[in-house]
């Protein structure tokens, strides 16, 4: 009777084609190095190789602390680990099945991205999902890891489909002799039956699933955002990140932010170096594209974007950590929106996790096409003001038609201390205007955040209708005349939730929005629209230009 394969969790890599297994270590463990690890033969597969040793082996960070208040402590303790990784030829590609602490000695760099999420993808069914790690990059990036108790369809999983990044996914394939478990984002972990023996055809079967096309079926909104690839359009970008990071060291604005690039524990204290460049071991307590620039300048930083993209680092340690360690390189920190190119050869990209996304374009064109369909009215017009207070400022003293709310604050039923702003102002016209500076697309954002809590209140809550139309009514102009009482029913129809956003004219003198903002804005405007039925409307107001002002073009920030 033949052996019966016993089951086992492997962590699979696939090696980009431009690299070898010699060339896929981080420089401390490269071939030559005192820390590299021993090189073995594999039998039985041609071109295999395998490479094992200790990847870290240091006294314990926590006796310093420790030997304060108790002398003699032992000196022989050592905190350690272990690790290999097994170079496989398959397909013509070469594949890396990594054990123990392998991966603090690989360069994340020599291999490919996304791998463990399109073998996951195209393995699972969308009935079949167990965990999904999103991503929202925007001024303000949100992750979030959503896991189930069973399996279950992705549409359980909170996807927004029109925002969401999917990172990492997990769950049952359809085919059990494949495996009974997969997941994965760069790498991908599969729980199988395997020996010895056999990896090498499991790995064959890991790569022919990773080159199925299966997941544009069921998850299609995948490649809403498709990695970029190709290095001239890549040196283009990162020349456009240059600028940005430069305009954030001259004092200008900038939508560049930093986020981790995976989903980290915030419960377990940490402090981090931003490394590579001299800063010399200054501690921080959180990423912070402010400090990093401040860092750059502090050390006065003279070097190039491939400086940045191959030296600087970001080390970290918990509280239960021993020591600093690599945790990320600075880039792939960095989450930045731009565009190249005019007309209608122009492209649209974010910069997330180390990676430039393209846009694609239907779904660009699905963005752009409901934003351009949204009614435009014109209530402020081209201002003089320089921000939203000198606005607000300047309404509230010249507009009788107009009624400010700006910091009214109301709280909904059964609920103390909400404090509700319902708009900045409340026209005549039974519109709620929501105003913002959008020099960035932080701020604006934060606008759809406000019509869609504010719209939510008013029709779905009659104590905050009731509270709104007494404090409307408190200040003698008889604007309340324009809302229901909380007995009334409400004509939705008859309101009107309007977002104004001042912005600074483009080089070409037009106006407009970060695509992202776009993005974000058609979620928030279908919510109110269908969710609440109440009619929205933009307004671009054009405010002065500046020697800050964008530097984009046609829609390119």
């Amino acid at each position: 009777m033949p052996k019966r394969k016993s089951t086992k969790t492997l962590n699979v890599r696939l090696l980009r084609t431009s690299r070898t297994p010699e060339t896929a270590f981080s420089p401390s463990f490269a071939i030559g190095e005192e820390r590299a690890l021993e090189q073995r033969p594999w039998g039985g597969v041609d071109g295999a190789s395998l490479f094992i040793g200790q990847v870290y082996s240091n006294p314990p960070g926590w006796t310093d602390f420790l030997a304060e208040g108790s002398a003699d402590l032992p000196t022989d303790m050592i905190t350690s680990g272990a690790g290999a990784v097994l170079f496989l030829p398959v397909e013509g590609r070469t594949v890396a099945v990594c054990f123990g602490h392998v991966h603090l000695a690989l360069n994340d760099d020599a291999f490919e991205r996304q791998f463990g999420l399109k073998v996951t993808l195209n393995t699972v069914p969308r009935s079949n999902i167990r965990t999904l790690d999103l991503a929202t990059p925007d001024a303000v990036t949100f992750q979030k890891r959503v896991q189930a108790s069973k399996d279950s369809d992705v549409q359980s999983f909170g996807v927004d489909m029109l925002r969401d990044l999917a990172r990492v996914a997990g769950g049952t394939p359809k085919d059990k002799t494949f495996a009974k478990f997969v997941a994965g984002k760069d790498a991908v972990s599969i729980t199988c039956e395997v020996e010895a023996a056999t990896i090498h055809y499991k790995c064959a079967e890991i790569v022919s699933a990773y080159k199925k096309k299966d997941y544009q079926k069921e998850f299609a909104w995948v490649d809403n955002m498709r990695v970029v690839h190709e290095k001239d359009a890549i040196e283009a970008l990162d020349a456009r990140l240059f600028e940005a990071i430069g305009d954030l060291r001259d004092g200008k604005v900038s939508d560049l932010h930093m986020a981790p690039p995976e989903i980290v524990n915030y419960t377990e204290g940490s402090q981090l170096h931003y490394n590579g460049f001299g800063s010399h071991g200054t501690t921080f307590h959180s990423l912070s594209i402010e400090d990093y620039v401040s860092e750059l300048e502090r050390c006065d930083f003279n070097g190039d974007i491939d400086e940045i993209r191959g030296l600087h680092r970001i080390k970290a340690k918990g509280d239960g950590e021993e020591e600093f360690s690599e945790k990320w390189r600075v880039y792939d920190c960095f989450v930045f929106e731009t565009s190249l190119g005019t007309g209608t050869s122009q492209r649209h990209y974010v910069l997330f996790a180390g990676d430039w996304y393209e846009v694609e374009k239907k779904f660009k064109k699905q963005i752009e096409d409901f934003f351009d369909a949204t009614e435009r009215v014109t209530i402020i017009g081209t201002t003089g003001c320089r921000n939203e207070e000198e606005l607000i400022t300047d309404l509230h003293a010249s507009r009788t038609n107009l009624l400010k709310l700006d910091r009214e604050k109301i709280n909904p039923a059964d609920v103390r201390y909400a404090n509700l702003e319902p708009c900045d102002f409340f026209s005549e016209h039974k519109e709620f205007i929501h105003l913002k500076d959008g020099h960035s697309s932080g701020p604006i954002s934060h606008l759809w955040a406000q019509g869609v809590v504010s719209a939510e209140a008013f029709i779905s809550d009659a104590e905050f209708r009731k509270k709104l139309r007494s404090k409307v009514k408190s200040f003698g102009r008889g604007f309340e005349t324009h809302l229901p009482k909380s007995t009334d029913k409400v004509i939705r129809d008859d309101f009107k939730v309007v977002f104004g956003i001042m912005r600074k004219p483009y080089k070409d003198g037009s106006l407009g929005l970060p695509f992202f903002s776009k993005v974000s804005f058609q979620t928030a405007a279908i919510r109110i629209q269908q969710q609440f039925g109440i009619p929205v409307a933009i307004e671009l107001i054009e405010k002065p230009a500046s020697e800050t002002a964008s530097t984009g073009e046609g829609g390119d920030e």
